[in-house]
């Protein structure tokens, strides 16, 4: 049975009261001592999921520095004026270019977004290198997995 806060006295009903600024749950002899809270209808917040454009199995694409050197080269941009555009430094696009630095998610979005390219893509098995003596076989999982000795 729930105990009043205030005399301590057993209640079956408890109501919420503001006693001095504190909000307390009394029984109905104590609410003189203070002012009823009214039970308001309350409505739940639906929580939103966060969709995500990138999923977690995407890796940065191989060539990436590559992408980004000509897809701004083609839109006739320098790189300060790229710099410029993202509000990032022009050593941090030099570096993504030359393929010095990978870019973390917030840059890469931000050159995808600017340069409307994709610089995280799916893993391929196809992407890695396979023996090139006119071997024409696709990657097996023997080829791409690193075993334990």
């Amino acid at each position: 049975m729930p105990t009043c806060q205030l005399c301590g006295q057993n209640s079956d009903e408890l109501k919420k009261t503001n006693v001095e600024g504190a909000v307390l749950k009394v029984c109905n002899d104590c609410t003189d001592m203070g002012k009823v809270i009214e039970k308001s209808k309350v409505k739940k917040k639906k929580k939103r999921r966060r969709t995500r454009t990138r999923r977690k199995d995407q890796v940065l694409a191989s060539n990436y520095g590559e992408k980004v050197k000509s897809a701004r080269e083609s839109r006739k941009l320098s790189i300060s004026e790229l710099a410029d555009k993202l509000n990032e430094k022009n050593s941090l696009i030099k570096k993504v270019e030359r393929g010095e630095l990978k870019p973390d998610k917030t840059l890469a979005s931000k050159l995808s977004n600017a340069l409307e390219i994709t610089l995280y893509v799916n893993p391929e098995v196809s992407d890695y290198d396979t023996p090139s003596k006119g071997d024409t076989r696709k990657a097996t999982l023997g080829d791409v997995a690193e075993l334990k000795d």
